[in-house]
């Protein structure tokens, strides 16, 4: 099945829907759609660059998606950001929502192409795979809307985030492909960044 046809079927209705809502529930449909859409692009490039530099899909997961998936996922909102000058909530917002889209896509993807897997991968793609992107997101929008009000530090922390969201993707990604008991680790690590991000905005509040 092409991953193309799967992605038309999803994102037809959020397309009517973008012409029927206003608001910040437009933002989170356009989210969902950009976040699916970076999904389907990452995937040819990641596997195009695999294929020119001739490494495995293992390797190919570590070294190659984190850094194609997170630059695909960035690129849209560092544009409107710099378009738009949206306020900071919705920055977060529409980093959340983007990094939801993406998972969702990348789950319906998997769940085509290997069909019903067992109760550990399930609970690995949907607490693991999928909270990683929504970490990275919320953290990416949360530190770089702070770093946007010192000009001084945009560039710099612009680089640095996208830097950290690709080390934090690598590093999941790695302890996925070793194996039992690492994939634990894994579940785990995204499931304590939301937890603790959580708490820190809580308390800042």
């Amino acid at each position: 099945m092409y991953i193309e046809n799967i992605f038309v079927l999803v994102a037809a209705p959020l397309i009517a829907c973008l012409f029927c809502v206003r608001g910040r529930p437009r933002l989170v449909v356009a989210g969902l759609l950009v976040g699916m859409t970076a999904c389907l692009l990452s995937a040819y490039v990641s596997s195009f660059a695999a294929q020119l530099v001739g490494i495995d899909a293992v390797r190919a997961a570590v070294e190659i998606a984190p850094a194609v998936e997170e630059m695909a996922k960035f690129l849209p909102l560092l544009f409107y950001l710099v378009i738009v000058g949206p306020d900071p909530e919705d920055v977060d917002l529409a980093f959340i929502m983007v990094a939801v889209g993406f998972a969702t896509m990348e789950s319906a993807f998997y769940l085509s192409e290997s069909g019903l897997a067992s109760p550990m991968t399930l609970l690995l793609r949907g607490l693991g795979t999928s909270m990683m992107h929504v970490a990275c997101g919320v953290v990416v929008g949360f530190g770089l809307t702070r770093a946007w009000k010192h000009p001084w530090l945009r560039a710099a922390g612009t680089f640095g985030l996208l830097c950290l969201a690709m080390t934090y993707h690598g590093v999941f990604n790695l302890l996925v492909a070793a194996g039992d008991p690492a994939r634990i680790a894994a579940i785990a690590m995204p499931l304590v960044t939301l937890t603790a991000l959580l708490a820190v905005r809580r308390y800042r509040r």
